[in-house]
Order: C-alpha cells, then structure tokens, then sequence
C-alpha cells in the first residue's frame, strides 16, 4: 500500500552517491532505465522483489537499510540480512576505474587555512556540485581575490567528490588570454591521446581544437570525471574544454556573472567577500596580540580592505614585520596608510592619460592595489626588481620555475622568500611558484607607468 505522501528516497541516492555510481550507471548494471532509477530515488516507485536483492547485493543494505519499502506491514514481512557487497567489473577500456590525476591542479592552499569562515558556502557548493545531472556546470562566480580558486581546490581533494568522480578531475587554468588547444593537448596527454590519433592535428586553431575535442571526448567515453575550468573570462573558452562524456560533469569558476550565469544558470553560487567576524579571525592569524589590543582598529582594517581574502593575507603579513610590532597603534597608522595610499592611487589614474594609464582592472577594489603598494613599499630594492620581473609570467593558476624566476630578474634566490613572507608570491612546492593575478596587475602598471614605490 502506497503511502498518502510520497518522500524522495535519500537512503538509495546517498548510497550510489558514497559508491561513486551515477544514475545512468547504476540503471546499467540493473539493466533498466535511468528514468527508473530517478523514479525509484524519487519515491514515485518502488524496485521490483528482483531489483531489491540486486541493490542490496550492490551495495551490502537490506532493502530496508536503502528505504526501498513503503509501508510497515511490509517492512515486518520481510526478513532480510545485510548481503555481501558485490564488486562489479566495469567494461575493459584505458585506465578505466583508475583515478586519474592531473599535476595542474594547484596542490598548495597555502601556508594558513584559507577556508577560513568558507565552511558552509564549501558545504553548499558540494552538495550543489553532486547533485548536479551529467554534462552540467556548476559555476562559482565572484570578484577577483576572493577565493574561487581555492575553494575549487578544496572540492577537487574532498573524499566524497572523488568517491563521485572516481575516474578522476581534470584541470584548466585558464584566465584573460588563455590557450584552449594547449589545454586540450596537456589533457590528450593525460588520458593517453597521441597527435598521431587526432584527425589533421595542425590544422586552422579552430579545426584542430574540434578535432582534439573529439579525440579527447572519445577516450573519455563513460569515465565517471570531473572537469574542472578555473578563471575563464569568456562563455567560448568554457565550452571549447566542455569535452567530457555522459558521465563527466563541469565546475566553473569566474570573475564575469554573465559567464557563469549562461552556462550554469540555475547552478551559479556566488562567493562573496568574508563576513567581518571571519575576516577578523584571518587577520588574528597573524598578528593575535594586535586585535585583542585594538578590536576597533582591527574592525575598521577588515571594513577597508573589503574583507577580502587576498587583502587580510597581505596586510597581516605586513603588520607581522617586526617596523610595525614596534608602532604604538600599529592598526590604526596602517589603516592611514591604507587610505593615503588608495587617495595617491585613484588621483594618479586620474591624471595618467588614457593611453598610459596602468593596466588594473576595473572590478578589483582600489584598497586591495593600495594593500598590495603597501606590501611592496617594505620590500627591499632587489625584491622589488624580481615582483617586477616575474610579473612577466602567466599569473595564478599558472606557474613558473625557480629557475625561470631567477634568470628574468637577476636577481638573488633570497628575493623570492622575502616576496613569499610578503605574501606576493606564493610557492607552490619544490622550485615552483606562482602569482595571484591583482599582484601581476600591480607590477605590470608600476612597470609601464614607471612609477617608483615612492609614488604610490
């Protein structure tokens, strides 16, 4: 007997789920329709006897344990144990069922806990990403420095995501002007895809990204991944990496709202800047002693900097060195600092013609280049040359080597571990570094607009 209100039966769904399974995967091992199993999922039916000791089989439950019974009466009919699990043989093709990892995607969260007051939104975002149907965008979307690419990462090491995705994520760095076809190639490489097997490889740029976005489609085939496009700017760079199989699903991470509410218009979260109780806490890593001393001072830093992530970071490691330790009301001389240095700024691009007006892009808050010119004013000269001379590079999320580092600026290693304590560059592991792209915006404008640090 059918109960009067029927419940959505997240016993079964959290169980395929644990399991890695989709949808259409589980239907194909019970040799039924997906249709059947969302019904089953959504409490509009129930499995057949048959079907009940399969799933039970699957995933080592009573039918009882999945919620795969109705009523009571039946519940007390039935006398079941807890079956074995089964393991299942997945079809014989390359590397299928072995994860696949992907050296692109950023490993280092830092040096502090960068999730810092993001515990639900993370929450939200993973549960909207399991959630999600096949061949959908899950899309993060935010002003720069806020943290999308970190919590991107945090999703890509969760348990319960790569149970989900068992056959691996792909990464894409992406950014203003980045190079879809080499992405495309890195991954054939990844996935065991030769030139050799790609159809007129070196043909026109948008013949040979078609072509290598088969190839790459066709050696996905029904790979349970994840893939993931982190900084695109444009609608067409995501869609020229939409390469994945029916299995395959799609995390999105932008600066540009229309971006992510074009491919993902029901799934789009936006990541705002931290509550200010949370900026608080990230500044006190730091520097504890000074907030409980000053929690006005602290209060009016963390408003300044519009509670971003990337402007608390640098701010606390400026107010750690030991010039400022020695200042009676460190907070509050640097929050007059902040503000003399915004006011310098904005006056600044005033006056700088069109056609030699620094390069900073419109939707970053002055206050974090005026915090990013404060940072850079404390560094030594020689420190100051190579934040310059790296800012050449591809920012964040890309990287570049020790090596590549030092022979653009010339100069000594030391330079690159004052710019790590300054919090401008950050070290993504043996000899690798890279920089957040308001940093490289930063030096890039002080470069063409030859202005000294003394200017800003």
């Amino acid at each position: 007997m059918k109960p009067a209100v029927l419940m959505k039966n997240r016993k079964l769904r959290t169980e395929r789920k644990m399991h890695g399974w989709s949808q259409a995967r589980l239907a194909e091992v019970l040799g039924v329709t997906t249709r059947t199993v969302i019904r089953w999922e959504q409490g509009l039916a129930v499995p057949q006897p048959n079907y009940r000791k399969k799933l039970g089989t699957l995933f080592g439950k009573t039918a009882q344990e999945l919620g795969l019974l109705w009523d009571t009466d039946e519940h007390a009919a039935v006398q079941e144990v807890s079956p074995p699990a089964l393991h299942i043989v997945t079809p014989d093709t390359s590397v299928q069922g072995s994860s696949l990892p992907d050296p692109n995607t950023p490993q280092n969260l830092g040096r502090i806990n960068r999730l810092i007051g993001r515990t639900n939104l993370l929450t939200q975002i993973k549960e909207r990403l399991l959630e999600a149907d096949s061949l959908s965008f899950t899309a993060l979307y935010g002003s720069p420095s806020v943290g999308k690419t970190t919590l991107a990462v945090a999703l890509t090491m969760d348990q319960e995501v790569q149970a989900c995705f068992p056959d691996g994520i792909l990464w894409a760095p992406l950014g203003p002007q980045p190079h879809v076809l080499g992405q495309l190639m890195r991954w054939g490489n990844l996935l065991g895809v030769a030139p050799s097997d790609v159809r007129n490889p070196e043909s026109q740029l948008a013949w040979s990204q078609l072509a290598w976005s088969q190839a790459l489609r066709s050696a996905i085939g029904n790979r349970q991944m994840l893939l993931v496009i982190d900084d695109a700017w444009t609608t067409e760079d995501a869609l020229a990496l939409q390469i994945g199989g029916p299995q395959c699903a799609y995390l999105l991470t932008t600066c540009q709202s229309q971006v992510a509410f074009t491919l993902a218009e029901q799934r789009s979260i936006i990541v705002p800047p931290l509550e200010e109780a949370d900026g608080l806490v990230l500044l006190a890593h730091f520097v504890p002693q000074m907030i409980q001393h000053d929690p006005e001072g602290a209060r009016s830093l963390v408003q300044a900097t519009s509670s971003l992530p990337l402007a608390l970071i640098l701010m606390g490691s400026y107010l750690a060195s030991p010039s400022l330790t020695e200042i009676a009301w460190p907070l509050r001389t640097t929050l007059a600092q902040l503000y003399d240095t915004q006011e310098h700024l904005r006056i600044s691009m005033l006056n700088t013609s069109a056609e030699s007006r620094p390069n900073l892009a419109e939707s970053t808050p002055l206050s974090l280049y005026a915090t990013i010119a404060i940072c850079a004013q404390q560094l030594s000269p020689q420190a100051q040359a190579t934040l310059d001379a790296v800012a050449i590079f591809p920012p964040k999320p890309q990287s570049f080597s020790e090596e590549a580092a030092l022979t653009m600026s010339q100069q000594p290693r030391e330079t690159l571990d004052e710019l790590c304590n300054a919090g401008l560059l950050e070290n993504l592991g043996p000899s690798r570094y890279s920089l957040h792209p308001t940093v490289a915006d930063y030096a890039r404008a002080r470069v063409k607009s030859q202005w000294s640090s003394r200017d800003w």
